[in-house]
């Protein structure tokens, strides 16, 4: 079946119209997986260069990496092999997000069931969740104690709100490092 009387600019699979500054891959990026750059690419380090020099580049990434150092004569091209950023797909092309981790959360409220307090020979309804663990010990190894179970205690774990804590001891999804070069020519 032949497709005719388009009323609509050709767009590929993913919806995205073609670009004719693009035809020769200008602007593109390249991943190495070693410290390589090809003839007709640049590093990806942020580089102020000549829009003189690289019209086409400049044609097609514009001042969109700029950071407002650079002369009007000037443009940035991307850092992502000095910020050691990931890169993500997505609609929202440049949208840095910082890191981050889920909220952690965990409760102690006065309002569950008994504990003795020692302390003050009384006795105190609590609920505890979330992060929050109770420590209990025997009651009937105090003095004058009537037996049972008595809260001596908190501590906090945050595996117990989310399983992501503790698997690591930085904030770093798996990854594995690369070379990433832009097209110029």
């Amino acid at each position: 079946m032949k497709i005719s009387n388009l009323i609509t600019n050709e767009v590929n699979q993913n919806d995205y119209h073609f670009n004719k500054l693009t035809r020769n891959k200008i602007g593109f990026l390249y991943i190495a997986p070693v410290n390589i750059v090809p003839d007709d690419c640049l590093a990806c380090d942020g580089y102020v260069l000549k829009i003189v020099d690289y019209k086409k580049l400049h044609s097609v990434i514009g001042d969109f990496f700029n950071t407002g150092g650079e002369a009007d004569d000037e443009f940035r091209i991307p850092d992502y092999n000095i910020s050691h950023r990931l890169l993500q797909p997505g609609k929202n092309v440049g949208t840095k997000y910082e890191a981050g981790l889920p909220n952690i959360t965990g409760k102690i409220d006065a309002s569950g069931s008994d504990y003795n307090c020692e302390a003050f020979g009384e006795t105190h309804p609590t609920i505890i969740s979330g992060a929050f663990n109770g420590i209990y010990g025997n009651q009937a190894a105090l003095p004058d104690a009537t037996g049972g179970m008595m809260l001596r205690g908190f501590d906090f774990d945050a595996s117990r709100s989310n399983p992501i804590y503790g698997n690591s001891t930085t904030v770093q999804p798996p990854t594995q490092i690369v070379h990433i070069c832009i097209k110029y020519k």
